[in-house]
């Protein structure tokens, strides 16, 4: 089976502030945007292994997260392919275990996704609370204007709903 299409998955514990911005992110891509042609929208929690097939059926897969870059909250950067297996040798939190799994899985079954790009955004605050931070979601615009890049980069159109 030749893998197609994108898949946006938003990773991230809701219940710790700037932990859950990833899947923030694509509830907030879903409900804003529509997108031409259609892509999956995946809220893929902390789930691990769990995900493998999303990167056996898509050609393309943009992941958000929070990312401990060193840098000041709120920062937002762009991780392409090989690079991400790189950066989450050393993680922030528990899920980038998972997804690490992930992509070593792949490489072992030679499954490759076209293109794998990570988002990640620097998170400020990992206590407990259902909301991101006031300092992280003042960068979403940000963030979702590189996301909205990257998809059209992709040769997906959107618009507003």
């Amino acid at each position: 089976m030749h893998a197609s299409g994108v898949a946006v998955l938003g990773l991230g514990n809701v219940l710790m502030q700037d932990e859950g911005i990833g899947v923030h992110l694509v509830k907030l891509l879903a409900d804003r945007f529509i997108f031409n042609p259609p892509i999956r929208m995946i809220d893929g929690g902390t789930t691990g292994t769990d995900l493998l097939p999303y990167f056996e059926e898509y050609a393309r897969i943009l992941i958000l997260d929070a990312v401990d870059f060193g840098k000041e909250a709120g920062h937002v950067e762009i991780i392409r392919n090989e690079d991400i297996m790189t950066r989450f040798r050393s993680k922030i939190s528990l899920h980038h275990l998972g997804l690490s799994d992930v992509l070593s899985t792949l490489q072992l079954l030679g499954i490759k996704p076209e293109e794998i790009c990570l988002v990640g955004i620097q998170p400020a605050s990992m206590e407990l609370g259902l909301e991101p931070s006031d300092t992280v979601r003042a960068h979403f615009g940000h963030a979702l204007d590189i996301i909205l890049e990257i998809l059209a980069a992709w040769q997906i159109a959107f618009s507003d709903k």
